[in-house]
């Protein structure tokens, strides 16, 4: 099934990889005025990590890009005849939708890989030094609190790989309940808007949002410490660490599934939408 998948969607993911790139471009233009204080010379883990934590990539871009990647894997099952082929050589339609979960989660790593390749080829292009000093609060926090870049990189993976599995399972089941990709982006839309919300407007709401878990630089563990107007440490934010993004996705990804097992078993699959 993974197999028919890519062999139906090969040409979304070049275009991706393609649009990607052009981001990949902009941001090193925009990373430098926008991350760094002024004159500072941008590196490539500066670079990488600005990359996954800007607003623009995490809560727009990535979003939007994924469910165009797998909004319709369920859809196009339906609408093309598939389901019955596949349904007639598995055991039942939980080990059907197991197999969707798979696409997620391959479909997830893939990204953070095209993500990190278009890093790498934009670094080497523009001759990015790959050591030299630290501006962005991401490394330096890291640093300070004892930890290598390549583990930081390695809880960017896991954070990016939770958040975007956690968004692909809802996107599933609003295909499952719908059994129509339109509202899929709907779906995928109400999240963006909750993100920018809680970005942009309403910070408490970080906790509650599954898109705005994967930036790493809204961790306490890598930001520098948010004081309230009267000077005193801003502790509420304190709580929104690694840990508690992994719990909350993870939660998230039990609920989806369940939901995802219990729909799949219930609903008339033969219906076309």
């Amino acid at each position: 099934m993974v197999k028919h998948y890519f062999s139906l969607n090969y040409k979304k993911w070049i275009y991706t990889f393609a649009m990607l790139f052009v981001l990949t471009i902009l941001l090193k233009y925009l990373a430098p005025g926008d991350c760094l204080p002024k004159g500072a010379p941008l590196v490539f883990w500066d670079y990488l990590f600005i990359y996954f934590s800007y607003p623009i990539v995490m809560i727009l871009v990535i979003p939007i890009i994924y469910c165009y990647l797998i909004g319709d894997i369920f859809t196009r099952d339906c609408e093309g005849g598939y389901i019955e082929f596949f349904l007639s050589r598995i055991s039942n339609r939980v080990s059907y939708f197991i197999s969707k979960v798979a696409i997620v989660f391959i479909t997830s790593n893939l990204l953070f890989l095209c993500c990190l390749v278009n890093i790498i080829i934009i670094s080497l292009v523009y001759k990015l030094p790959f050591k030299g000093e630290y501006y962005y609060d991401v490394v330096t926090c890291s640093i300070k609190s004892g930890n290598n870049i390549i583990t930081t990189l390695a809880i960017q993976y896991g954070l990016f790989i939770l958040t975007l599995s956690t968004l692909g399972l809802f996107i599933l089941i609003i295909s499952l309940i719908f059994n129509n990709s339109f509202y899929s982006f709907v779906g995928s839309g109400l999240l963006v808007i909750q993100g920018t919300l809680a970005i942009f407007h309403d910070q408490s709401q970080m906790f509650f949002s599954p898109i705005v878990q994967g930036m790493l630089a809204n961790h306490s563990t890598f930001f520098p410490y948010r004081t309230l107007s009267s000077g005193k440490p801003d502790l509420t934010f304190q709580s929104f660490t690694v840990i508690y993004s992994m719990k909350f996705l993870g939660l998230m990804l039990v609920l989806f599934f369940v939901i995802g097992c219990f729909k799949i078993r219930t609903m008339n699959l033969s219906r076309k939408g």
